[in-house]
């Protein structure tokens, strides 16, 4: 049955996907280019802009520090409006996602200009919204909507304030970048150690009750 389909040129058609660059670091000719920081803060805050050290650079400040490792992921969100990606920030799933890295790069997802990622039934030359979210991997999380369902730490960036068209690079359309999008560091909440101790203490206190009975 299979050869037969085959033999009568029964296949499925395949729409080629549009793809983006989400690397963190862009000196794209002209300036100024793109690469910014995400920050934890054991408060929850709302800053919104770029810090001196960031392209382009900004004036915002950040009392957190940049998050480092795998403990902590961000996440590439995409469509085509800024409610549509808003809301797949809140509820659904990211199209890429990325550990962050360690020592003088923490708070930054990659700096090879390599993360070309394909978008999920977009096509190329699709206009469309980005957003990036951070989250910690506690519980598992692989997304900001599970992250924030397990009261995990969580963030989210603005949307980017204009469209991009989605690129093709098989037929010589590059994957846009993040560079001039409007799109700034932010701040996710992550816990104070001893916020941590306690709870390690009250969970300690609940198995010990839970024993004795």
């Amino acid at each position: 049955m299979l050869l037969l389909l085959a033999s009568k040129g029964y296949t499925q058609a395949v729409s080629p996907q549009g793809t983006v660059n989400w690397t963190d670091l862009v000196y794209p000719p002209p300036s100024p280019g793109f690469s910014i920081t995400v920050f934890g803060s054991a408060t929850a805050v709302n800053n919104q802009g770029n810090t001196i050290n960031d392209l382009p650079p900004g004036d915002a400040q950040y009392n957190g520090t940049p998050l480092s490792g795998a403990g902590f992921e961000i996440g590439l969100y995409v469509d085509t409006s800024q409610a549509a990606v808003q809301s797949d920030v809140l509820t659904g799933t990211p199209v890429a996602t990325a550990p962050f890295q360690t020592g003088g790069n923490a708070g930054t997802w990659d700096l090879t200009g390599s993360f070309v990622t394909s978008t999920p039934n977009l096509a190329p030359g699709t206009p469309v919204y980005v957003e990036l979210a951070a989250w910690s991997t506690d519980f598992g999380a692989s997304s900001y909507a599970q992250a924030a369902a397990a009261t995990g730490f969580v963030g989210y960036s603005l949307v980017s304030s204009t469209p991009i068209d989605l690129g093709n690079p098989n037929s010589g359309n590059a994957p846009p970048t993040l560079n001039g999008l409007g799109i700034t560091d932010f701040t996710i909440a992550v816990p104070e150690p001893s916020t941590i101790a306690l709870g390690l203490l009250g969970a300690s206190a609940f198995v010990m009750r839970l024993r004795r009975k």
